[in-house]
């Protein structure tokens, strides 16, 4: 029945010969994108054991877009996951993803499928529906600490409203209002996050965004994430729910380092999360609350020769720290990234990452992860 459902929605669109007879501003459009690669992981467990795993990985993503007028428009898209290691394949359509992080290799579902409206002259836009929110410091190795929808091959998703809007002075103001499921969410909700409590079906996030150059500085946003009863502060087997407050600031800027186009992109974020589960409930072994703080910066190097860059990424992200989509929680990161750009359309990406935990058990050994890929991009 949920392949079912998924090819009734691609087969309403007209196909090509009607989409042709009808008026330019009414045409569907199509579109997709591919990514795919190899990908290696070689880890040492808190025990001391040590596990590899390889696979080749990929993600399929097609769309299909209608404009109404020149403000309105309607759009879905269709996304998959695929693995040599995946165990059988799933497709459905429903509110909440089968894993904490997203959409599980196998898996088909809508990322997208919203009516969307956009006023002229740059003013205010609306999404309702199923939409991507993507806020991430900019770089080769470009990550986010809130709100990053589907970075790499994941598949995330957002159900709710996205009001954004000119407020003056080149900012711009963001209001998410996101429907949460019982049962989980489209987007990261790391544990002990639960959204089981009737009062924790609306997660709200504002932020002021700014795009407008100042100098070098051609980024920054400020925002706040609030997600009512939704925390289990002493593990998810307690009755207790507290609400889930965080603040997120992020700055980046660019210098151009010569006139064939070399340009240094480099920024930093930090972010704060208020209430923050115990040491126990996030299994770290510390006494007292799990630490709040996440923070991360960046630096990239555009065009070292036409169409190669490079950057580089460290971050540290707190036990209490649940919902970033490119970071774990209680971990340090270091990442090192080569983008080779042949067009607008492709690229081809190469990435190291270390990832070792923050705290941990007494008696225990610090988990770490050393982890590879390359993979490929391409729009279509």
């Amino acid at each position: 029945m949920a392949y079912a459902a998924i090819l009734l929605s691609a087969l309403c669109a007209p196909g090509p010969a009607a989409a042709q007879s009808r008026p330019a501003d009414s045409a569907w459009t199509f579109g997709g994108d591919l990514r795919g690669g190899y990908f290696a992981t070689q880890q040492k467990a808190r025990d001391g054991s040590r596990s590899d795993t390889d696979a080749f990985n990929a993600r399929l993503r097609m769309s299909m877009q209608r404009a109404f007028n020149d403000r309105w428009t309607l759009r879905t898209r269709v996304a998959g996951r695929f693995s040599s290691a995946q165990d059988g394949s799933r497709a459905y359509l429903r509110g909440y993803a089968p894993t904490r992080t997203g959409a599980a290799f196998g898996d088909v579902t809508l990322d997208e499928a919203y009516i969307g409206y956009a006023a002229p002259d740059n003013g205010l836009r609306l999404k309702v529906g199923r939409f991507q929110t993507q806020f991430a410091l900019p770089g080769v190795p470009s990550k986010g600490l809130d709100r990053n929808d589907s970075p790499n091959t994941d598949v995330n998703w957002t159900d709710g409203v996205h009001l954004d809007m000119p407020v003056g002075g080149g900012w711009r103001g963001h209001l998410v209002a996101e429907h949460r499921h019982a049962r989980g969410s489209g987007g990261v909700a790391r544990a002990p996050l639960d959204f089981s409590e009737s009062g924790s079906r609306i997660s709200m996030f504002t932020g002021l965004q700014n795009t407008t150059r100042w100098g070098p500085v051609d980024h920054r946003m400020v925002s706040v994430a609030w997600m009512p009863d939704s925390l289990a502060r002493d593990g998810l087997s307690r009755p207790a729910r507290e609400d889930y407050l965080t603040v997120n600031a992020r700055v980046s800027a660019t210098w151009p380092l010569r006139e064939s186009g070399l340009r240094l992109v480099a920024g930093a974020e930090a972010g704060y999360a208020f209430n923050t589960p115990t040491g126990s409930a996030v299994r770290t072994g510390q006494a007292g609350d799990s630490d709040g703080l996440a923070w991360q910066a960046a630096a990239s190097l555009y065009d070292i020769a036409p169409g190669h860059h490079l950057g580089v990424a460290y971050g540290r992200t707190g036990a209490g720290w649940l919902i970033s989509p490119d970071f774990r929680n209680n971990d340090e990161l270091v990442e090192i990234r080569y983008q080779r750009r042949f067009s607008k359309s492709t690229s081809m990406e190469a990435r190291l990452r270390e990832r070792r935990e923050l705290e941990h058990p007494a008696g225990t050994r610090a988990r770490v992860d050393h982890d590879l890929y390359v993979r490929v991009s391409h729009r279509f």
